[in-house]
């Protein structure tokens, strides 16, 4: 602003300046060339009768006016008549010449002149000219004077200026610095336990009614909005940690419900079996089971419900506990799968269901009664021929008709073959590509490790499975079940 303001200032001097010197030098001029004609009207009957005292007397009146340096009179010749000057006329006027007819008038300098001599000639030059000398310091006086009060005003109202602008800037920037101070201080408060809302905020608000206190409502309507967030967030998070660690807990219940010690029954030999759950969550919808329904009668199950999460975790276990109460009443597999069907079924408003493979093994025969209800169906790993997918009728899954009927089916498992069973997330686990894990992958991976015990055969699927999906998140719980039979009667 001041760099502005002196620009400003120093442009309209110098015009100013000029238009004085311009407006004073025309006077001057003017005034001058009025006395020198004036002089050379009445000279010229003083020059013919040669009448220096009255010439003198002529020129002397006009010394008495402002402005006048000097005055004389000079003939044809170049003979002085008469002058003004004291001591003596300076050399530099005796070189001055005039041939012209109208008057002239031309700057000069010397010693004790800085004048506009203007000439103007008797009876169109015949007879001389008269010279009259228009101080030029007066001139340069009068706008030097000028000039300086001119200056005094502008340095008056610059300074009047910066007293005003530091007071406006002052006006604005002081609650500007009182708003950023306070917004600073925004980042240590304790949204969480509000502090009062501050009284000078709140008086600028109310006070201005400019862009200022528009900008304190806001910082304080800001400020009001993060106490609010910050409660409504401290309420969620505490909400959100209630339920996880209920899930947590729900966890621990549902992994508590199938068996993870193996081998479960140490003291039958003629069979083997192995099982293993990753939920997707902290709580999932597969589910597997096995017991025995009498001394060598074997109840094993793998199910997977449509669902994911707690409402699935409770369906499963609704539908397990059903399972295991009504295996108990001797019932073929497809019987007690239509039972738990038609319970399921009964006002199911939630509209899930679950799809089952189970079956009941004889451990001294290696013969399986089976049903499959949707499921995905099993592979066969035989001793003598492809590991391949047992064709089955897969059926209607579980408590979407309340009258469905399931097939029963049979299987023979001969000393050293297997069954391995397993739920969706295994053959549909996805990697970056979308691209699925495929019930063609699994087969060759259990075909390659057929000879495996089932706790590594079911380690190499999972870890097979982990490195296919390279880190992509598991969005299907993940369950595999194998039964091996051996053929050995218990001792």
């Amino acid at each position: 602003m001041i760099v502005l303001f002196g620009v400003i200032a120093w442009a309209t001097s110098v015009l100013s300046v000029l238009t004085l010197n311009k407006y004073l030098t025309e006077e001057y001029i003017s005034k001058g060339t009025a006395i020198s004609e004036s002089i050379a009207r009445s000279a010229v009957e003083i020059i013919l009768n040669r009448d220096a005292s009255t010439a003198q007397s002529i020129i002397d009146q006009y010394m008495e006016s402002s402005g006048v340096s000097y005055v004389y009179v000079v003939d044809n010749k170049g003979s002085i008549i008469s002058h003004t000057f004291v001591p003596g006329i300076p050399a530099e006027v005796l070189h001055l010449t005039n041939e012209s007819e109208k008057t002239e008038f031309v700057t000069i300098k010397m010693k004790a002149y800085h004048v506009i001599d203007i000439s103007s000639p008797i009876l169109a030059g015949v007879m001389g000219y008269v010279h009259v000398g228009m101080d030029k310091d007066i001139i340069l006086n009068r706008i030097l004077s000028t000039f300086l009060r001119q200056q005094a005003i502008i340095f008056i109202i610059f300074l009047f200026s910066v007293f005003l602008a530091y007071y406006l800037i002052n006006r604005i920037s002081k609650p500007l610095i009182r708003l950023t101070a306070y917004a600073k201080e925004l980042v240590a408060h304790d949204f969480s336990s509000p502090d009062e809302i501050s009284a000078e905020i709140l008086q600028l608000k109310m006070t201005s009614r400019d862009e200022i206190g528009a900008l304190a409502e806001s910082i304080l309507h800001m400020e009001t909005s993060l106490n609010e967030y910050v409660t409504r967030l401290i309420e969620t998070t505490t909400a959100k940690e209630r339920i996880e660690s209920e899930l947590i807990v729900a966890r621990q219940i549902q992994m508590s419900i199938v068996k993870k010690t193996f081998p479960p029954f140490p003291h039958r030999s003629e069979f083997d079996i192995y099982a293993v759950i990753e939920p997707a969550r902290e709580v999932g919808g597969d589910f597997y089971d096995f017991f025995f329904i009498d001394d060598h009668n074997l109840f094993f199950i793998i199910g997977d419900v449509s669902d994911k999460g707690a409402p699935a975790s409770l369906f499963m276990a609704v539908t397990r506990t059903l399972i295991r109460a009504m295996a108990k009443d001797g019932l073929k597999p497809d019987q007690l799968i239509s039972r738990v069907n038609q319970e399921l079924s009964l006002d199911n408003e939630s509209q899930m269901f679950v799809t089952l493979f189970c079956g009941v093994m004889d451990t001294q025969t290696g013969v399986i009664l089976y049903v499959n209800a949707g499921h995905n169906p099993p592979l066969i790993m035989p001793l003598a021929s492809e590991v391949t997918y047992l064709e089955t009728i897969p059926g209607i899954s579980i408590g979407i008709i309340e009258d469905a009927s399931f097939h029963l089916g049979r299987l023979v498992l001969n000393p050293g073959e297997t069954l391995f069973m397993y739920t969706d997330g295994v053959t549909e686990a996805m990697n970056w590509t979308d691209e699925l894990f495929s019930e063609e992958k699994l087969q060759s991976i259990v075909r390659t490790n057929r000879d495996a015990s089932l706790e590594d055969l079911i380690s190499t699927v999972m870890q097979e499975i982990e490195r296919f999906s390279n880190d992509v998140p598991q969005t299907d719980d993940i369950t595999m079940l194998a039964l091996r039979f051996d053929g050995e009667k218990s001792e």
